[in-house]
């Protein structure tokens, strides 16, 4: 199947968003700004038959974005699910869903277009909704959130992708990303649907003094290049993880990440230690 064009979507979105439509081997990636502007982004993706619906969302991020929605929004929202169209989710996330941005995956899941959810990343983890979130008509839908970015920590044989003693406590999240050990062997299982893959570029920053700033880039070499025990990167989970997706977007956050200037290198060293240099925009 040929890589859709998003520009329908992008004269739509906020000026702010400013959206640029890149590909990772062939998998379409979506740079843009805000977190909840991802609803009519993957709405494009779906719609295209590039990202099936409800899909699995997996994401990177310091926040769990999983806070419910404000009952004035959920008219809205049903009304989006018996009758989903691209304006309909614009106006929802300009008009009815936060500006904080941490309500727009339980919406996803109220309007049909997400199934489960994994967040990887999470600064708090006691504030996590780990569990069932059973939407409004009636649906189940298992969210899982994980303090450990997928890296040198998170694969390290204590590290909750790669500790086997803790296998049953990580089984929830190691199935909502399809991962797998046998023998001491890990890797995805192969032939999943496709995912949405999801990366906030905040979850790649550090407070120093009550400012926010950017991973230096020794940590995003050890945390993403180093091998770990189990014989996978972080970088490799990472692309693998992309391999397994249908769309990946990429949310600057800018105000998230202590300014424009951290999240821009944020992501030029995502793009040269995660991806490899091998993705770009345009």
């Amino acid at each position: 199947m040929n890589e859709p064009s998003f520009n329908s979507i992008f004269s739509l979105l906020p000026e702010t968003e400013n959206p640029k439509q890149g590909a990772i081997e062939g998998v379409p990636c979506i740079l843009h700004e805000d977190h909840r502007w991802l609803l009519p982004i993957a709405h494009v993706a779906q719609e295209a038959g590039i990202l099936p619906k409800p899909c699995t969302v997996v994401m990177y991020d310091s926040h769990h974005d999983a806070f419910n929605p404000q009952p004035g929004a959920f008219p809205k929202l049903r009304q989006l699910r018996a009758r989903p169209s691209l304006r309909g989710l614009v106006s929802l996330c300009g008009q009815f869903l936060s500006n904080a941005d941490n309500d727009w995956l339980k919406a996803g899941m109220e309007i049909g277009m997400f199934g489960d959810a994994a967040v990887f990343g999470v600064e708090d983890p006691s504030n996590c909704p780990n569990g069932v979130y059973i939407d409004r008509a009636g649906l189940a839908h298992r969210i899982e959130c994980d303090n450990e970015i997928p890296g040198t920590t998170a694969l390290s044989p204590q590290g909750h992708l790669a500790d086997v003693c803790r296998m049953s406590e990580f089984r929830p999240l190691w199935q909502l990303v399809g991962w797998e050990s046998s023998h001491h062997t890990f890797r995805f299982v192969p032939n999943l649907r496709k995912i949405l893959l999801s990366i906030d570029l905040d979850c790649f920053s550090v407070m120093v003094q009550n400012h926010l700033c950017q991973w230096p880039t020794k940590v995003f070499r050890e945390e993403l290049l180093k091998p770990a025990t189990c014989g996978w990167t972080g970088a490799a989970f990472l692309r693998a993880l992309a391999m397994k997706a249908g769309l990946v977007t990429i949310e600057r956050e800018h105000g998230c990440c202590g300014g424009r200037e951290e999240s821009e290198g944020i992501l030029r060293n995502l793009i040269q230690y995660g991806f490899d240099g091998r993705l770009s925009f345009h």
